[in-house]
């Protein structure tokens, strides 16, 4: 499902928004700013879309919907999903003693993503998260478990180390950013994208 919001601005006159094959319809134009339409899309597709009164000097778009990506596993796909830099692919780093996640990297308008999203490791494997200095303020806190990073950091650097010694799965997110994501996924400027940690 897909959720998009066309916000009137008041400028230009009267607007309104039209599928070419009919999926959806704001109504009559309308002029007013502060006026917003919104349609959910259930399927994938291209659904090209006019505003009538402008149509001929070329008032026209098109919402493009597609699959979201998977990795094949509901869990880690519910977790990452929403996140910009996440295209289905699980990093697999099983042939090394430690990998190195970074905090802060671009993502989700702004340096608000950790990258890799998502990372397979073994047993025993040391896991580093690696600070950017972008973004503001991050931690790393885990999903129903003890394990964090502790204070909220600003600068680069490698604040936080952990070794994982049991096989699971293990989410976990940027605190300080965390609430406005799961909030309004959709439309917030300020998050961490929630990530997932896999061993084997």
């Amino acid at each position: 499902m897909t959720n998009v919001t066309w916000d009137w601005t008041g400028h230009g006159g009267l607007h309104n928004v039209v599928a070419l094959d009919g999926t959806f319809d704001s109504g009559r134009p309308n002029a007013q700013p502060g006026t917003a339409y919104h349609y959910i899309f259930e399927e994938p597709g291209t659904y090209p879309f006019v505003s009538e009164p402008h149509r001929g000097e070329g008032m026209r778009g098109a919402v493009i919907v597609r699959e979201p990506p998977s990795t094949g596993n509901d869990t880690v796909d519910m977790w990452v999903v929403d996140s910009s830099n996440f295209d289905g692919t699980v990093v697999d780093r099983t042939d090394v003693d430690t990998a190195t996640i970074t905090v802060g990297t671009g993502g989700n308008r702004g340096h608000f993503a950790f990258d890799p999203p998502i990372l397979r490791i073994s047993t025993g494997t040391t896991v580093e998260w690696k600070w950017t200095g972008n973004g503001g303020g991050h931690n790393v806190v885990f999903l129903n478990t003890e394990i964090h990073s502790g204070q909220v950091t600003h600068e680069p650097g490698v604040y936080f180390r952990h070794t994982f010694e049991q096989s699971g799965t293990f989410r976990y997110a940027c605190q300080p950013h965390e609430h406005s994501a799961r909030k309004e996924r959709s439309s917030s400027n300020d998050w961490c994208r929630l990530i997932e940690t896999a061993t084997s």
